[in-house]
C-alpha cells in the first residue's frame, strides 16, 4: 500500500534523507539517540572538531530533526519528539544501525562525563587530560 503524502511532507522527508544521507551526521544522530548532549559532548563522542561537529549540527537543525535547550551557558541538543510518525521510526531505525556500525562511538559517549564542557570550564581538565581554560580577559 503506498503512503499518501503531501507536498509539504514530502519536502520534509527530502530535506531528512539529504541530512541523514551524510555519514557524519547520521553518527551525529546516533550519539543523540542515547541522550541529550552539548556540542562539547558529541565532539568527544565522536572524536571530531568542535567547528565540524557545528556545521553538522546546524544542517540536522535545519532539516527540523533536532530541538534545541538552553541550560545554562550551555546549548543541549535532542532528537525531536514531534516528528512524524514516518520520520520518528526512520530516526529510530538509523540510531540501530548506527550503533551496531559504530560502537566506538557510545563507547567514548559513556566514557565521557556528563555535560563534558561544564566539567572542563571548572576544571580545566577531564578524565586526567590538561585543557586550557577559556577565560575572558578584561582590557583595562
Amino acid at each position: 500500500m503506498a503512503m499518501q503524502m503531501d507536498s509539504t511532507s514530502t519536502v520534509d522527508m527530502i530535506a531528512v534523507a539529504k541530512a541523514l544521507g551524510d555519514e557524519t551526521r547520521a553518527r551525529i544522530v546516533g550519539v543523540l539517540g542515547v541522550r541529550a548532549l552539548c556540542v562539547c559532548e558529541v565532539k568527544a563522542a565522536l572524536s571530531l572538531s568542535q567547528a565540524t561537529v557545528s556545521d553538522h549540527v546546524r544542517v540536522l537543525l535545519e532539516a527540523g530533526l533536532l530541538s534545541t535547550s538552553r541550560e545554562s551557558y550551555w546549548t543541549v541538543y535532542s532528537i525531536r519528539e514531534d516528528l512524524q510518525p514516518e520520520t520518528h521510526q526512520f530516526v529510530s531505525l538509523l540510531v540501530e544501525q548506527v550503533h551496531a556500525q559504530f560502537p566506538e562511538d557510545r563507547a567514548r559517549l559513556a566514557d565521557a562525563p556528563v555535560f563534558l564542557c561544564r566539567a572542563e570550564a571548572k576544571t580545566g581538565s577531564v578524565a586526567g587530560h590538561p585543557r586550557a581554560l577559556h577565560r575572558k580577559t578584561r582590557r583595562t
